[in-house]
């Protein structure tokens, strides 16, 4: 243990460590564990693990949409598309998800040069998250970016729901709505999620320990693990 709830791992073989990175996203009791290959010797202060790869889903995929252009489109949203399979009209992409962040539901992409649709993300390997503010770590009871009369309200008609995993049949709000009335879509682009930061409560803190912390022994096959979620 190198610092609160984050951990240095090293790996006899390279494989081990590759099949960790492969598996990504980990998951313990519905929580997400963040994992990343450790480079070169770093200030413990410095360690920020932030983000980690996901497969997303996206089925259904009209023919009017080049497949290359809504690749592009995704890899903007998520800063890069790390893989993608596509069989038919199911397209599976690896990205790299900030899970500071809260999910992202979708994207409108154009038809054409007037009409859009909402193209819906389902994610694998989801853990839990807040069906108020679409946070991971927390569920809406334990959510503090909601005050009580928010909660409420979303305990009825809550922004996030199921559908976003990519195990479940569900079918997303906004693709009930955008869908059909796609002439409000450039209004409603605020769907996609916002960017807020994680609340400095939940965050993993390392800020009181400022001692430096390198390796006493540096492996090829190192890496560095958080539970913070």
């Amino acid at each position: 243990m190198v610092g609160q709830n984050l951990f240095l791992i090293e790996f006899e073989l390279e494989e081990d460590l590759e099949t960790i990175m492969e598996g990504r996203p980990l998951l313990i009791c519905k929580s997400i564990i963040l994992f990343d290959r450790l480079i070169k010797p770093m200030e413990r202060p410095e360690i920020r693990l932030t983000s980690s790869p996901f497969w997303i889903k996206i089925g259904s995929c009209l023919p009017e949409f080049d497949k290359k252009d809504l690749l592009h489109a995704i890899g903007v949203t998520f800063s890069g598309v790390i893989r993608s399979e596509i069989n038919g009209d199911i397209c599976h992409l690896r990205i790299n998800l900030d899970v500071q962040k809260p999910l992202r539901r979708g994207i409108f992409v154009s038809i054409d040069n007037i009409n859009k649709s909402w193209i819906s993300f389902k994610y694998e390997k989801l853990p839990m998250f807040c069906f108020g503010c679409g946070r991971m770590g927390h569920g809406l009871k334990d959510c503090l970016e909601l005050n009580p009369t928010e909660k409420e309200k979303f305990r009825e008609d809550p922004p996030y729901t199921l559908a976003l995993k990519a195990k479940s049949n569900l079918i997303g709000k906004e693709s009930m709505k955008f869908n059909v009335f796609s002439k409000k879509a450039r209004a409603q682009c605020s769907y996609t999620g916002g960017t807020e930061l994680l609340p400095t409560s939940i965050k993993t803190s390392m800020e009181g320990n400022n001692k430096s912390w390198r390796p006493q022994r540096m492996l090829k096959q190192t890496g560095v693990v958080t539970t913070r979620f």
